[in-house]
């Protein structure tokens, strides 16, 4: 086991919301979290890499297998972590305007300053959940990514494996597929999104236009898969996952509302939390859905 270099918490930061994110499966074959510890593998340059990740009321410890390490793997596997600890980005703004604006402070009331919007480690496989996700529920969610990562991830000696790349995806037998529960829609919409060509794992390096614009005219990515892919991987600060059944329900016990917005009120009642929407939607789905 090598140990990579702490990653430093801010105060009060709110770890049980993080730990149930990257919990969600507790079968995963990719990540699983054991108490406070999420273990994951991930293959930055295609050697699959186990890092367990021990929450600290301070910081978060980090612990890798196997030990010989290069140090662009350790670069790689640090800001992968903080990705998935949602540390690496500002939440400065959205505070700064709690201190003018009422609304913004009542939001903010129920979570406090320490919560963070946790990401998953890549871009692509955010756009894997968003889409297995699509109209089933978590549990069958997590059953139909498990044999995905089965089929095509990639192995650590520990038997969990690293989430599969697109050229890994895009090898899949849609037939196959369709034998293990996919419907012929999802496998599609999988095997397509891998084969598009898009720069997954650049497009946080841009802004958000450009990067939904590269998603756009994939069958398979529409505009809810498009904002996840935005909101859970690139960390884009102004993002709304408009349409979001867990957003509507927020935002219906926020307001005090006698019915569940539908998208273009959604998108009006999360207008005042811009450019900080991201974090706004955090704080609504944390404590007010």
């Amino acid at each position: 086991m090598a140990n990579l270099p702490d990653i430093a918490l801010p105060d009060g930061y709110r770890s049980d919301w993080v730990l149930s994110y990257h919990g969600r499966d507790p079968d995963g074959l990719s990540e699983r979290v054991t108490g406070s510890v999420i273990t994951k593998v991930l293959a930055p340059a295609g050697r699959a890499i186990r890092v367990d990740i021990a929450i600290h009321p301070t910081h978060a410890a980090l612990t890798a297998d196997p030990a010989d390490l290069t140090d662009a793997e350790v670069g790689s596997l640090s800001a992968s972590v903080a990705r998935m600890l949602g540390v690496s980005g500002d939440v400065s703004g959205l505070e700064a305007l709690a201190a003018q604006d009422a609304q913004v402070a009542r939001l903010l009331s129920r979570c406090g300053s320490g919560l963070r919007l946790p990401q998953t480690a890549g871009v692509f496989e955010a756009m894997c959940w968003a889409v297995v996700g699509q109209q089933v529920n978590l549990r069958f969610a997590g059953q139909l990514r498990r044999t995905l990562i089965e089929l095509a991830g990639i192995p650590h000696v520990s038997g969990m494996k690293a989430h599969p790349t697109p050229a890994g995806i895009a090898a899949l037998d849609p037939d196959l597929l369709g034998t293990l529960k996919f419907s012929r829609s999802k496998a599609a919409y999988l095997i397509n999104a891998a084969r598009s060509g898009i720069d997954f794992e650049g497009l946080p390096h841009g802004d958000a236009a450009t990067a939904e614009a590269a998603m756009t005219g994939v069958k398979g990515i529409g505009p809810w898969t498009r904002a996840y892919v935005l909101l859970r991987a690139c960390a884009f600060p102004d993002v709304a996952p408009i349409g979001d059944a867990g957003l509507s329900a927020a935002l219906q016990n926020f307001h005090g509302l006698d019915h569940r917005p539908g998208p273009a009120e959604q998108d009006a009642l999360m207008r005042p939390f811009a450019p900080w929407r991201s974090l706004a939607t955090a704080h609504l789905w944390a404590g007010w859905a």
